[in-house]
Parts: structure tokens; sequence; C-alpha cells
């Protein structure tokens, strides 16, 4: 199966998401029109505010390009963890310079079947 087959594929299946989300847009400005509508119509002092619409190019790009984005991400429930590329930096303080400190490895490589591998993505400032 060629490149071009697998992305004809993921175009089917995003479509029906695709349209199902710019009915509700539709739906939703037409909600917001109506209510103007109305709130002109019997001369309220409301009806100054503007209101975006949401369905717009823009917006249905957006909404496309999440689409594709989930489609294409590598990472699936219930499949593989992703094996990433890290740099060990070992811990306790750098005695010698010229030795193996910041190496390229695998994240999967600190993974042990006597514990769980617990990755943290947080930051000390």
């Amino acid at each position: 199966m060629g490149l071009l087959s697998v992305d004809v594929l993921i175009t089917l299946q995003i479509l029906p998401g695709f349209f199902s989300n710019c009915l509700f847009l539709a739906l939703y400005d037409s909600a917001v029109l109506l209510k103007h509508v109305v709130l002109l119509l019997s001369r309220s002092k409301s009806t100054r505010h503007e209101w975006r619409r949401m369905l717009t190019s823009e917006g249905l790009r957006c909404v496309w390009n999440s689409f594709l984005l989930d489609a294409y991400k590598q990472v699936k429930l219930g499949g593989d963890a992703p094996n990433s590329t890290v740099v060990y930096v070992p811990s306790g303080k750098k005695q010698n310079t010229s030795a193996k400190y910041g190496i390229q490895c695998h994240l999967l490589d600190f993974a042990t079947s006597e514990r769980p591998l617990v990755v943290n993505f947080g930051s000390a400032t």
C-alpha cells in the first residue's frame, strides 16, 4: 500500500468527524444569529455587542488540522510506548568531564521489569 493510498484512507476516516464539527459550528452560528435578530426586533439595548462567527475558513482550517494531528500521531492507546532519544545526565556531581556525560540513549533503556518507568516532564526554575 503506497503512501498516497494511506493518506486517502486517513482522509476518509477524518471526513465524518470533520463534517459533524462543521454542522455544529453552523448550528451554533445560526442560534447566535437568531438571538441577535430577536434582540434587534425587541429593540433591546444589548444588541450592540458584536459576535464572531465560528464557521469561517480559519476555523475550518483549525478543525481540519486538529483532526490530521490526531490521525497521524504516533502514540495510540493500548499500543507500544515510543522509544524516544534522550540525553543521559548522571545523578550527582560531574567528576570527569571527558567521561560519557550527556550521551544519547533511548528512553526505554531505563525501563526494567522490576519497576515501572516514571517520566517527569517538569522544570525547576
